[in-house]
C-alpha cells in the first residue's frame, strides 16, 4: 500500500559540513515526486537519508521524516527498508542467479522454498510487465546481464518486497533510450502500489512521470509544487534557468 512521506525541517551534515538544510517536502501516497537539480544539489543525499543509509556513513541527521504517521527514526534501518525500497543509478548485483538477486530480500527474511521464490519473482516481473523478457533468464548468472537488464533486476529486487515507498536515484541515467522509456512507463504504472521519490537527471523525465517536482540547490529545496506549475510558473530564478537550459 502506498505510504505518504512528509519531511519537515530536515538537516544533515557529514564531517561537520552541512549537506541538507531545512528541507521540507511531501510525497503524497500513490504519487511520484521528482527531485530535480544539478549534480551536487543534494538529491542523492536526500534519498539516502530517507532510507537511513546516510547514517551508516557518518551523517548526523535531525528533523522530521514521517511515513504516514510514523517517524522513520522509530524503526531499525533493516525494518524500515522492508517498507522503503531503494534503486541506485549504477545497478548493484549480488553473486548468483537473476532469481537469487530478485528474491534477495525475501531470502533474508527466511523464505527459502524454491516455489515461493519463483512465484514471487514471476509476480514481480509481471507487475513490471517484463516477465516475457526475463522468464528464460531466471537461472542465468546475474553477472552475465547487460547494464539495462541489471538495472531492471535491481528494480525488481526492490519491488519484490512490495514497499510502500520506493526511492530511485537517477535510475535511467546510464540506460539506453528504449530501456529508459520502458522504466518510465513502468514507474508511471506502478505508482498505484507504492509512492515514489525519483531523483531525475532531466526535467523531461519529471514532466513525463511526476505529479509533483521539487527543485533542489545546495542541499535545500528551493521550491516544490505540481510539476506543470513548477515548469511554467517557477518561483525561483534557479528553477527557471535549470528548466530552460535543459529543455533548450
Amino acid at each position: 500500500m502506498p505510504l505518504q512521506l512528509v519531511v519537515k525541517d530536515l538537516n544533515a551534515s557529514i564531517d561537520g559540513k552541512v549537506v541538507l538544510h531545512d528541507v521540507a517536502v511531501t510525497a503524497k501516497a500513490g504519487h511520484v515526486l521528482a527531485l530535480m537539480g544539478k549534480t551536487g544539489s543534494g538529491k542523492s543525499t536526500f534519498l539516502r537519508v530517507i532510507n537511513r543509509m546516510a547514517e551508516q556513513y557518518g551523517a548526523v541527521v535531525s528533523g522530521h521524516i514521517m511515513l504516514d504517521n510514523s517517524s522513520i527514526f522509530m524503526h531499525e534501518p533493516s525494518e524500515l527498508r522492508k517498507r522503503v525500497g531503494m534503486v541506485l543509478t549504477e545497478p548493484v548485483l549480488f553473486a548468483g542467479s537473476v532469481l537469487q538477486n530478485i528474491t534477495a530480500g525475501l531470502r533474508m527474511q527466511g523464505v527459502t522454498k524454491r516455489q515461493a521464490l519463483e512465484e514471487c519473482a514471476e509476480d514481480t516481473l509481471r507487475r513490471m510487465d517484463i516477465y516475457n523478457d526475463f522468464k528464460d533468464m531466471l537461472y542465468l548468472d546475474a553477472y552475465a546481464l547487460t547494464r539495462s537488464q541489471a538495472q531492471l533486476t535491481c528494480i525488481a529486487r526492490a519491488l519484490a518486497l512490495k514497499p510502500g515507498l520506493l526511492l530511485l536515484d537517477e535510475p535511467t541515467r546510464l540506460l539506453d533510450t528504449m530501456t529508459s522509456i520502458k522504466v518510465e512507463d513502468m514507474l508511471f504504472n506502478l505508482k498505484k502500489e507504492c509512492t515514489m521519490v525519483v531523483a531525475v537527471h532531466t526535467p523531461q523525465m519529471a514532466g513525463r512521470i511526476a505529479e509533483e517536482t521539487a527543485m533542489m540547490e545546495d542541499g535545500t529545496v528551493l521550491e516544490w509544487s505540481r510539476t506543470s506549475d513548477l515548469f511554467y510558473h517557477p518561483q525561483h530564478l534557479h528553477t527557471e534557468q535549470f528548466v530552460s537550459a535543459k529543455f533548450a
